[in-house]
């Protein structure tokens, strides 16, 4: 291991921490039952690829791998393949989110757009008083219909997903810094 830096073990550190969110965003998508709808469904495009998280996973753990590998030989090119194999996979890490955010949800259909009412219709209850009254009797009545939103109760999940990507610049930050302090 290379002596007198605490910056590799901080370094592994934060990748295990960013493996371990990793695990549990996968488990949590797995017993979501995503995982098998993904897999009879390769071509769907509001879901997750499996190409692209067996990738980014692969990816990290060749790169732990070599960072472990780093740590126990000292051989500086075993961190920097380490970085070599993480760039990548943060890249394919970014690709996931923007497919996933949040996880593990149901995304509303691309023409769904709540409380949105066509242009034409709100100029002719702008110009017609009766029309623009039995519209906002009709909106009161859906609204107040409507069960009341949760308050309160807040939800954690999705810090998941960030403090997964945050940690994950971290151990690229400090794994690079300690790769060039070792050289």
């Amino acid at each position: 291991m290379p002596t007198g830096h605490a910056l590799p073990i901080a370094a592994l550190v934060s990748w295990l921490l960013t493996e371990a969110l990793g695990a549990f965003m996968l488990r949590s998508w797995v017993a979501s039952g995503s995982a098998g709808r993904a897999q009879r469904r390769p071509a769907n495009p509001d879901g997750m690829s499996l190409p692209i998280l067996a990738g980014h996973a692969g990816l990290n753990l060749a790169g732990l791998l070599s960072w472990i590998i780093f740590l126990v030989s000292g051989v500086p090119a075993f961190g920097f393949v380490a970085i070599g194999f993480m760039a990548p996979a943060i890249g394919l890490g970014i690709s996931t989110v923007t497919i996933w955010t949040p996880y593990p949800t149901r995304r509303a259909p691309a023409d769904y757009h709540p409380g949105v009412l066509p242009d034409e219709m709100v100029k002719r209850a702008l110009d017609d008083d009766a029309l623009s009254q039995r519209l906002i009797d009709e909106l009161l009545e859906h609204n107040l219909g409507q069960p009341a939103p949760r308050m309160g109760g807040w939800s954690l999940r999705p810090l998941v997903p960030i403090a997964h990507g945050a940690l994950a610049i971290v151990t690229l930050m400090l794994a690079t810094l300690a790769a060039i302090a070792v050289v």
